[in-house]
């Protein structure tokens, strides 16, 4: 964080005189005010602004000239970008050492829970007690606490909220595992693979095109015995057949894919390992059973760990050890490129129809998102595509 700082600060030095002259410059083109050079030095030196949004998050709020990103991005003007930062991001991403002060995070105990057990210390069994008094059942010796049976995800969730990772490592047994040459990891996913094999749970929050598939596969096929992948839809279930039937078909005996919906095929299995992919699904009441599934190693895959009802303390909650990566260093890596977007306003949809004609000329491979399905088959029909809907089976053929 400290290295990204700085090199900021460079590029901003850089950046300087060049700007105080266009500055004046467009002021004068656009005749506003003579430019007060008085607040430049100081805008050169904090060029961002930070605004609360609700509890515990905030908006970082910088121009599109500076090269910054933080948290996730919620939308950009002409000439700014609106981040969105919560308590959450620091352990998804880098945040530089002066902005994390600035957020006053709240800092972490060194509690950690195990086996049924949140382990305090002599000397902080009493202020654990006094903040999770209500996930607790009695007192187990002088350094730890019992933890009511069902509880266990709802104290780790309210930790997590209070800024504390509570996870005990639970290192991958050489038993568990087997050599598999098939993929060769990246850089970043081997180090992500190590992790797994330090701590035997992790959630890994990549950006989409990143690889996060790929690595479930060769987690897949390392870990030994019986493996789950758990996904929010159907064509995903068919897409991850189809990638271990491509990589893997010597072990497909051993996986299962199933959907979220499926938790009362699964409940009473056990496994060596579960994936669930798109994992800021799980936290949702009709999927959090899911999490409950007896498994002796744990992943989540997600590329947006956020969730509109605040839930995102349980995305961490519900599968390990965050693992982040910010985009700028994915691009860096060229793992994934910025996305080109055009976007075309028109009158109605027979406008929308003739556009569509157009952009259909061009000899690309195409694929085109509608919001309700008579317009899916008009377009089906006039265009004499495949339209792919809910009931459309074997759907990435």
């Amino acid at each position: 964080a400290i290295t990204k700082l700085e090199e900021l600060k460079h590029s901003i030095e850089v950046l300087q005189a060049q700007i105080r002259s266009d500055f004046e410059r467009k002021m004068e083109l656009f005749r506003f005010s003579q430019v007060r050079r008085e607040f430049l030095e100081p805008f050169f030196e904090e060029p961002y602004v930070i605004i609360p949004k609700r509890a515990n998050e905030w908006y970082v709020i910088a121009p599109k000239w500076l090269n910054f990103q933080i948290g996730w991005l919620e939308r950009s003007t002409k000439s700014y970008n609106i981040f969105v930062v919560n308590r959450y991001v620091k352990w998804f991403s880098e945040i530089p050492q002066s902005l994390e002060e600035k957020f006053k995070f709240a800092k972490p105990l060194p509690f950690k829970v195990y086996d049924g057990m949140l382990l305090t210390g002599r000397e902080l069994q009493e202020e654990a007690l006094r903040r999770y008094k209500r996930f607790i059942t009695r007192r187990e010796g002088e350094d730890r606490l019992r933890i009511k049976k069902g509880y266990e995800f709802k104290l780790i969730a309210q930790m997590v909220e209070d800024g504390t990772l509570p996870f005990m490592p639970t290192p991958v047994k050489e038993e568990d595992l087997r050599p598999y040459d098939g993929i060769k990891p990246r850089s970043y996913q081997e180090y992500a693979w190590n992790e797994f094999l330090n701590k035997g749970a992790i959630g890994v929050f990549w950006a989409f095109g990143s690889g996060k598939s790929l690595f479930g596969i060769y987690a897949l096929a390392r870990v030994k015995g019986r493996k789950l992948v758990v996904v929010p839809t159907l064509t995903l279930k068919e897409q991850w057949l189809e990638r271990i039937n491509k990589y893997i078909p010597q072990y497909r005996d051993e996986i299962e894919v199933v959907t979220y919906h499926a938790y009362d095929k699964v409940k009473a299995n056990e496994y060596n390992l579960t994936i669930w992919d798109e994992t800021q699904h799980l936290p949702a009441n009709s999927f959090i059973r899911m999490a409950t599934l007896r498994t002796k190693y744990r992943m989540g895959f997600s590329g947006s760990p956020y969730r509109e009802d605040g839930r995102e303390n349980y995305i961490i909650a519900l599968t390990g050890f965050p693992i982040g990566m910010s985009w700028e260093e994915l691009i860096r890596l060229q793992v994934v490129r910025e996305p080109t977007f055009r976007v075309y306003i028109l009158s109605d949809n027979r406008e929308k129809m003739r556009k569509l004609g157009e952009l259909l000329q061009i000899p690309v491979k195409t694929l085109i998102f509608c919001d309700w399905l008579d317009l899916g088959e008009k377009i089906a029909k006039t265009f004499n595509i495949p339209f792919v809907y809910g009931e459309t089976r074997d759907r990435l053929e």
